[in-house]
C-alpha cells in the first residue's frame, strides 16, 4: 500500500517519492502542463522524471512528458498532498537542479553516488552509456525501493562514454 500524507498533518512522517526533504522556500515551476499524450492508463505521478515536449506548440508554458532515459531532463515532478497522478492539461509543480527530494532507489547505492534512471523513475548507480545523469545521492539506498535523499543535477551523456 502507498504512503499518504493526511491534510491534517504539519510534517510528513515518512518520505514520499517527489517529496522535497528540505522544507525552504525553494523556487519551483508551477506552470508546467501534463503533455496530452499523457492519459490515465499511464499517468504521471510524484517523483516521475520529466522531459520537455517538443512536439507541443503552447507558447504560454512549458509542455512536459516522461522522460526517456537518454531525453534531456527538464524536472521531478513533486509531491503533492492533494493529487496524486496528473493526465494531459493537468498543471504540476517540479523540482530543478539544485533541489534535494527524496526518490526510489533501483538498487543499493551509496552515498556520493551519481545517479542514473529507468523506465521506473528509479535511480541507479549502474553507469549507463547515454543514459541522461538526474544527480547525486546525499543518503545511502540498501535495497530496491528504498527512498534516498537525491540533489538534482540534470546532465546528458555521450552514448560512447
Amino acid at each position: 500500500m502507498a504512503e499518504t500524507l493526511s491534510l491534517n498533518q504539519f510534517a510528513p512522517n515518512v518520505p514520499l517519492a517527489g517529496m522535497y526533504v528540505y522544507l525552504a522556500n525553494l523556487p519551483q515551476l508551477h506552470n508546467v502542463i501534463v503533455a496530452s499524450t499523457v492519459t490515465s492508463t499511464t499517468p504521471l505521478a510524484a517523483g516521475a522524471i520529466v522531459t520537455l515536449d517538443s512536439t507541443s506548440a503552447n507558447t504560454n508554458a512549458p509542455i512536459a512528458k516522461q522522460a526517456a532515459v537518454t531525453d534531456t531532463i527538464f524536472g521531478v515532478i513533486t509531491y503533492n498532498p492533494i493529487k496524486s497522478t496528473y493526465v494531459g492539461g493537468d498543471r504540476i509543480a517540479i523540482a530543478r537542479d539544485g533541489d534535494v527530494v527524496w526518490l526510489p532507489a533501483a538498487a543499493a547505492v551509496n552515498v556520493g553516488a551519481e545517479l542514473y534512471f529507468n523506465a521506473l523513475n528509479q535511480v541507479t548507480s549502474t553507469v549507463t552509456a547515454g543514459n541522461s545523469i538526474v544527480g547525486k545521492a546525499l543518503t545511502k539506498a540498501s535495497a530496491a525501493g528504498d527512498l534516498i535523499q537525491v540533489e538534482l543535477g540534470f546532465k546528458t551523456t555521450e552514448a560512447g562514454t
